[in-house]
């Protein structure tokens, strides 16, 4: 039985997408990180993993399992299933099964290091601005509540006042039920719909085209160094299970191939796949020149993105500033002018 062989027994093998039993981010990085430095140090694989669960503390005692499935002979991805994403899961199994899990796990370590760091810089970021905008909103109730009436009881508030806070709240609430429903049908899309749609949005769109450039360029870099063709890449992909984005990239690609178009038209119709990826592909290299070639690439495409979410986190605290700013300039309007307005009545 050959790896693919074996590849596609595994396969089939039921997945568990429970999500109470995952890692979190920053344990995620801690596992790679550690069992690529005790790979690269000499260490079997599960020796590595041995010395993680004793070693590292009482969050990693649950990964106790893994251990048992290792000795049974599973390899290090069908063992870390339950706790890790589909989408990685078969990222570690290609790599295994190329000879490129140290990278990988270096290179997946890194992503899940940096993604809990800037999670906390910006829960770090906007400590201070959310403050600031409850403080901001305790004042705006306090108003409304203690002060305002009193003056609406000597003045009363003109229609055209409060017909305005009807349609702005009346507006506020179709916004928020919009978004809402936006969210709702955007998680019950497929995973590769679903990056597609947020690719469209100005903010987001870089970060995903980037991310999906990096891990499909990744992938398809490892199964060229395997040996395998475009059609039997297609081909192998659509074995894994429905819920990845390998999978629906994969079939999706294959139907574009049957349909008589070229990789290179699919790749620049393609909304989730950069144009440099044409460009190579274009090229027709040998299979071992274009492994190496996005797999250099795929580097690329995770610097590109580590600099492109700092750069967003960067705007977080001047674009909540913005944010308390129209608060403030809010409540002048709804609460400052009705009272000035009530005072001038009283002065008459």
């Amino acid at each position: 039985m050959n790896s693919w062989q074996r590849a596609a027994s595994i396969m089939k093998r039921p997945i568990s997408l429970r999500k109470r039993k995952r890692l979190t981010t920053i344990v995620q990085a801690t596992l790679f990180e550690t069992l690529a430095d005790l790979l690269n140090n000499g260490f079997s694989l599960r020796q590595a993993m041995q010395f993680v669960v004793d070693v590292q503390g009482p969050t990693y005692q649950r990964l106790r399992p893994v251990l048992a499935r290792l000795a049974a002979g599973d390899s290090l991805a069908t063992a870390l299933q339950p706790y890790i994403m589909i989408d990685l899961y078969y990222q570690l199994m290609i790599a295994e099964m190329h000879g490129e899990l140290m990278t990988t796990l270096t290179q997946a370590g890194q992503l899940m290091r940096t993604k809990a760091n800037q999670a906390r810089q910006v829960k770090r970021l906007l400590q201070y601005p959310c403050l600031l905008l409850v403080l901001l909103l305790g004042t705006l109730i306090l108003v409304k509540t203690a002060v305002l009436p009193n003056f609406s009881a000597i003045t009363a508030v003109p229609a055209q006042s409060q017909v305005w806070k009807l349609l702005l709240a009346g507006a506020g609430m179709v916004v928020g039920l919009g978004i809402a429903a936006a969210l709702i049908q955007l998680k019950r899309l497929p995973i590769r719909l679903r990056y597609q749609w947020l690719a469209r949005l100005p903010l987001v769109g870089p970060l995903i085209k980037n991310y999906c450039g990096y891990y499909l360029s990744l992938n398809a870099g490892m199964l060229l160094a395997g040996g395998l063709g475009i059609r039997a890449i297609c081909e192998i992909s659509r074995q894994f299970k429905s819920q990845s984005l390998l999978q629906q990239q994969g079939v999706a690609v294959e139907q574009a191939l049957l349909s008589g178009q070229s990789l290179t038209t699919i790749i620049r119709s393609e909304r989730l796949l950069p144009d440099e990826l044409a460009l190579l592909v274009s090229k027709e290299s040998p299979a071992e020149q274009m492994s190496r070639e996005l797999l250099y690439f795929a580097t690329i495409q995770y610097e590109r993105l580590i600099r492109q979410l700092n750069r967003i986190i960067s705007w977080i605290q001047p674009l909540m500033f913005i944010l308390i700013a129209a608060v403030v300039v809010g409540t002048y309007m709804n609460l400052l002018l009705p009272m000035y307005n009530s005072m001038g009545e009283i002065l008459k």
